[in-house]
């Protein structure tokens, strides 16, 4: 883990051992590692113009940091927070510029190397620091981006996890253990209280394999717990719902040969809303924060579910299962309507749903659907000074008219096999099961699933939207 410290001193009482970072105006693919006059080290990267750094951009060049640091096979290395002055970040402040900074080192840094047997030896890149006066303003930035950065890689390590080793059971596990360390409450419930609940739709999910199906529920009480429905709006808790299909083979349905290696992902999105209900706790954040997670494995076996079953959901409705791979919409589904009991202030649900949403977007953002333009704009604002990007797609009515089912209420594909719309029939589908007069959005990260090389990232989880999913707490 990359170890971030600070240090009142000026460059030159600073140990040899660290090299000087050092930005210019060059252009981004101009860089320099040189020894000064006095036997230092200094890397000299171009940032292009200062003038027209973004906060995309910059999130851009810290990481590239990392990658520049590891290649040249620096251990640690001092940076001068005050140089770091750029015009078009200056709206944001010295908080949201030093937490981005140590956020995106972070995660830069991280690799997934659990299952690697022979060790690296190359040396590692270890810490950094920054020198020089550092306002308090700017140490609270550091210390926050530290527990976001530090909680996104815990739930990209969970997600990069192979499914022989990440069941629901272990989900659950991993999850008590969090909210021991960040202090907040878990429980795990198991297929014999999910039956009470009447989650068919979920435990259809699960039907197929040995492992266990659960339901993760963890609550965040920083407001203050207030029980019956008369609860002030400031103590009504934001719902968050991951998706936590830890494996997804599509089912009967299943998927084509070199679109199922990486579905140990699907359980991205639970992994998310974890990682942003940790985060909110280390923060200390006087907000009420649940998270729930349908975790179920998407197995093929006499006991899975079959194209053309019909099964009851929690809330009553019956659903007719056209496809077996469309099961993600299904235990978010359970989901949603569990959340009721919370008597939420507004829910957002996070999923790996549709390889439609890349189709309609790429690799470079996530989805969003929700009838609330202004919850729409807020997720598309914070979205991008978080640096998880967001795009809405709409939610009309008109849409639900292909789910209309001649067996059952609904089906869980269009009813003609339609290849249009894919990721809006998605969120169209969860629309039946969110409450009523709740704001509510959903978010495809099925774009976001894995990284890409523009995102400067390892391969793998990329741990999004935690970041969105915090800052939305903050400001809601």
């Amino acid at each position: 883990m990359l170890k971030i410290t600070f240090s009142p001193k000026n460059l030159t009482e600073i140990s040899e051992k660290y090299c000087r970072l050092v930005l210019t105006e060059d252009s981004t693919n101009w860089h320099r590692l040189v020894e000064t006059a006095d036997g230092r080290l200094e890397y000299r990267m171009g940032a292009g113009k200062w003038s027209d750094i973004t906060p995309r951009t910059f999130r851009t060049l810290i990481r590239s940091v990392v990658q520049a640091a590891k290649s040249h096979q620096i251990e640690k290395l001092a940076i001068d927070f005050a140089t770091m002055s750029f015009p078009k970040l200056q709206t944001y402040g010295e908080k949201w510029l030093a937490s981005t900074i140590v956020e995106n080192l972070l995660l830069a840094n991280y690799e997934f190397k659990t299952y690697k047997t022979k060790k690296d030896k190359k040396k590692v890149f270890a810490e950094v620091v920054f020198f020089g006066e550092i306002s308090n303003e700017a140490k609270s930035g550091f210390k926050r981006g530290e527990i976001i950065g530090q909680t996104i890689n815990q739930g990209r390590e969970i997600a990069n996890t192979p499914a022989c080793d990440l069941t629901p059971k272990h989900l659950g596990e991993i999850s008590e253990k969090m909210a021991k360390e960040a202090k907040f409450s878990v429980q795990v419930l198991g297929e014999k209280e999910l039956k009470k609940l009447k989650m068919g739709a979920l435990l259809a999910v699960g039907q197929g394999t040995k492992v266990e199906t659960k339901m993760i529920v963890a609550e965040y009480w920083g407001a203050g717990k207030s029980a019956g429905k008369n609860i002030s709006e400031d103590k009504k808790p934001i719902v968050l719902i991951g998706k936590g299909i830890t494996f997804d083979s599509g089912g009967l349905n299943v998927k084509p040969s070199g679109f199922m290696h990486d579905m140990h992902l699907d359980m991205s999105g639970g992994a998310s809303v974890l990682s942003a209900i940790a985060s909110v706790a280390k923060l200390g954040l006087k907000k009420n924060v649940v998270a729930l997670i349908p975790a179920a494995e998407n197995a093929i076996s006499d006991d899975a579910m079959r194209a053309g079953d019909i099964v009851t959901a929690m809330n009553g409705k019956t659903i007719e299962i056209l496809h077996t791979d469309a099961e993600g919409r299904m235990i978010l589904a359970d989901a949603l309507t569990y959340s009721e009991r919370y008597n939420p202030k507004v829910i957002l649900d996070v999923a790996t749903l549709t390889g439609a949403a890349l189709v309609a977007l790429g690799q470079q953002a996530s989805a969003i659907m929700t009838k609330d333009n202004d919850l729409s704009r807020k997720l598309c604002e914070l979205g991008e000074e978080s640096g998880d990007l967001v795009w809405p797609l709409p939610l009309w009515d008109e849409y639900k008219a292909s789910l209309k089912s001649h067996r059952a209420d609904i089906s869980n594909i269009a009813t003609n096999f339609s290849r249009f719309a894919g990721s809006i029939e998605g969120g169209t589908f969860l629309s039946f099961f969110a409450p009523k007069d709740v704001p509510w959005a959903h978010i495809d990260i099925a774009p976001r699933m894995d990284s890409i090389p523009s995102d400067k990232l390892a391969k793998g989880a990329t741990g999004e939207p935690v970041r969105l999913l915090v800052r939305f707490v903050e400001e809601s």
